[in-house]
């Protein structure tokens, strides 16, 4: 099952109380985590790689064994065949194409995906 998880955005206005302030946003980070069976996980928008790979390895369900961190962007993860590809990039459409030519079979499908929020 595919969940939509977020889009890319550059910049965006941060809100506090009454006051709107312009801030440029900070490194997000984000993991897709694979395993036998089906198993994935996924994580977006920690403040650090390992947080979210660690994230990503405990809402796995299953046993995850395969992990793909990235930043400001998306990543992807395609099987089959016994075959294993993963992209990450600035979009999540280029991201599942990388996967899934990296993945080298026809049998290959996008098993997770996620984007951080810029």
């Amino acid at each position: 099952m595919k969940k939509y998880l977020g889009f890319i955005a550059a910049t965006f206005l941060l809100v506090e109380g009454f006051g709107i302030g312009a801030a440029i946003a900070g490194s997000q980070y984000g993991a897709v985590a694979t395993g036998p069976n089906g198993a994935y996980g996924w994580a977006y928008n920690f403040d650090s790689a390992e947080g979210a790979k660690q994230y990503a390895l405990s809402a796995c369900e299953g046993s995850c064994t395969e992990v793909v961190t990235f930043s400001n962007g998306c990543a992807a993860v395609a099987k089959g065949g016994g075959y294993f590809g993963w992209a990450a990039a600035t979009d999540e459409t280029t991201a599942k194409n990388n996967a899934l030519g990296y993945c080298g079979n026809d049998s290959c499908a996008i098993q997770v995906w996620a984007c951080t929020d810029h």
